[in-house]
């Protein structure tokens, strides 16, 4: 059975410790009614012992203040938060007890209306600090049932019997206070464990849309890799098996594969966004190879806005598009010379790669059956882009057309 006045597991009592030191600024309004109560009750035959009540409240207030601090900031609050909870269930116990001998000291030697003060100040005591309180009942234990005791006691002892229902009146506004304070934390209490449950659901979700992300990613790559590396392999095992392929064609097959390989790898690599990062990629794959053939390559590029759409999937297609754009130039144009360059309009990023060889005529190449233009449009229109070409006898080029915002999804 749930007993609300013992110390909850040690996360859900970390998160009651919390809320309950947050709130050590608000009482710092007790220093004033001390000195308030200080000022007004002394007189001839109880100022020495107000002296020093006054003297061990203020003290025992600015400890409290002093520890919630402590805790809140220069500790790990859960580290041994049961033995913190215990400190903080002594101190206000101490603090309590002198409250509580408040009216052992001077009820007996007032006015009636200095008499109402005192009574006033227990009222506003046991009710001000539940609600700091009720996150951890025994705190509020610890710092009312002294005062409980101490004012009704005295006022069963008096001999008048306006005193004594005076007390009864007291221990009825405690029990009132104590069903409020079970009412409190149970609230509390069903907040804390629904923000646990929430937190637990939503790492939940988390991880299992990090499982259907990586199952995502390796299907992509799986398919990939079928569509690029393995049927290039498997076209060069075919014709190397029927004796047609010199060892140079073999050669420039097994480094298209290498390519693929590469690019497939560096599409996993985050780019945050950066379309200039992801072409220098690009750059540093197929540098070498351009120039193991005497191409050289001219590299202008300006600055462009971040894309935000630009995940691993959107980065492999805008890799093979130019990477084919590339192998075009390799293997068909004879060209010397090949330009990647940057720029912007409206709502996109122009990518344009311009070589100086032997055009062609786009018609025909498309209607020759050619898979890599073919394959340049498909995978433009996965990300939403836009692929043409520009060609005559002089040069060749080949703009890539990519949206800065992706208006809707492509698949």
């Amino acid at each position: 059975m749930y007993n609300p006045f013992r110390l909850a597991e040690p996360q859900i009592l970390q998160q009651q410790l919390t809320l309950v030191m947050r709130h050590f600024r608000s009482t710092l309004v007790i220093i004033p009614i001390c000195l308030l109560v200080w000022w007004t009750l002394w007189n001839e035959v109880n100022t020495p012992y107000l002296h020093w009540w006054a003297a061990g409240a203020v003290s025992s207030n600015l400890l409290l203040q002093l520890y919630s601090w402590y805790c809140l900031n220069r500790t790990r609050l859960e580290v041994k938060v049961r033995r913190k909870a215990m400190i903080y269930t002594v101190l206000h116990l101490v603090d309590g007890c002198i409250w509580g001998l408040l009216s052992w000291l001077v009820l007996s030697n007032v006015s009636d209306v200095e008499g109402i003060l005192v009574m006033g100040v227990f009222a506003g005591m046991l009710g001000g600090s539940l609600a700091t309180l009720s996150p951890v009942p025994l705190f509020y234990l610890a710092f009312a049932l002294p005062q409980v005791t101490g004012i009704i006691s005295k006022l069963w002892f008096m001999e008048d019997i306006i005193y004594h229902s005076l007390a009864m009146a007291g221990f009825l506004y405690f029990l009132a206070l104590l069903g409020q304070l079970l009412n409190s934390t149970k609230t509390t209490l069903s907040a804390i464990t629904m923000t646990f449950e929430l937190a637990s659901s939503n790492a939940k979700l988390r991880a299992i849309e990090k499982s259907q992300t990586l199952e995502q990613e390796r299907q992509r790559l799986m398919q990939e890799m079928h569509d690029g590396l393995g049927s290039s392999l498997v076209s060069a095992l075919r014709v190397v098996e029927n004796g047609k392929m010199q060892s140079g064609e073999l050669a420039g097959v097994l480094k298209d594969c290498i390519d693929d390989l590469k690019l497939a790898i560096d599409s996993i690599e985050p780019v945050d966004d950066d379309l200039l990062l992801l072409l220098a990629t690009l750059r540093f794959r197929l540098g070498a190879r351009l120039e193991n053939t005497g191409i050289r390559l001219q590299w202008k590029v300006a600055q462009i806005p971040p894309l935000d759409w630009l995940d691993p999937r959107s980065s492999l297609h805008v890799l093979r598009i130019l990477q084919e754009a590339f192998t075009n130039i390799i293997k068909h144009t004879k060209a010397t010379e090949v330009t990647l360059s940057t720029s912007l309009d409206a709502e996109h990023v122009l990518v344009t790669v311009t070589d100086n060889g032997c055009g062609f005529e786009l018609n025909d190449a498309i209607q020759s059956g050619g898979r890599g233009l073919a394959s340049q449009l498909h995978r433009a229109k996965a990300i939403g882009a836009e692929v043409s070409w520009l060609s005559d006898s002089k040069e060749t080029s080949v703009m890539l057309k990519l949206p800065i915002k992706q208006k809707c999804e492509f698949g």
